[in-house]
């Protein structure tokens, strides 16, 4: 069955200027969702040390590696902390999700209640910037480094 993703999402290249406090977002979905589980890894940071590691042990030339370095931590400048929960709803459902400072939103199940969709809709409409768009969900989570 295919999951949806329901998500603010900012489009860095656009005259916008604003974006989310990751850190900030989860404490106010762990007070929305006193439930919730939150992994306070930011994954973000955990891709750009890889990555950098990664470099410095590849064989290549010293400018390549310099420009793929520089290539990283402007994706982690850019993204900013990225951390992931998930919400426990009755009947044992899960909905996981992510906040980072371009996007924050959920994992959504096609099959979960309306009663649920519209938690996950107050919460983000709760966060003030901007109106959750649902869309199909790809390979990717949005909200994976």
């Amino acid at each position: 069955m295919e999951d949806e993703y329901l998500q603010i999402r900012f489009d860095y290249w656009d005259d916008f200027v604003g974006a989310f406090e990751p850190s900030k977002v989860l404490r106010l979905l762990q007070q929305f969702f006193t439930d919730a589980e939150i992994d306070s890894t930011d994954h973000q940071r955990v891709q750009l040390l890889r990555e950098i590691e990664h470099w410095s042990q590849t064989e290549m030339p010293t400018e390549q590696r310099e420009s793929l370095v520089r290539q990283s931590w402007g994706n982690y400048q850019t993204n900013g902390p990225t951390y992931r929960f998930v919400i426990l709803f009755a009947a044992g459902r899960r909905v996981s999700g992510w906040s980072r400072r371009l996007t924050v939103g959920f994992r959504v199940p096609v099959d979960l209640p309306a009663e649920n969709r519209e938690q996950l809709l107050a919460f983000l409409r709760s966060l003030r910037m901007g109106e959750p768009v649902l869309s199909d969900a790809g390979d990717e989570e949005p909200g994976s480094p």
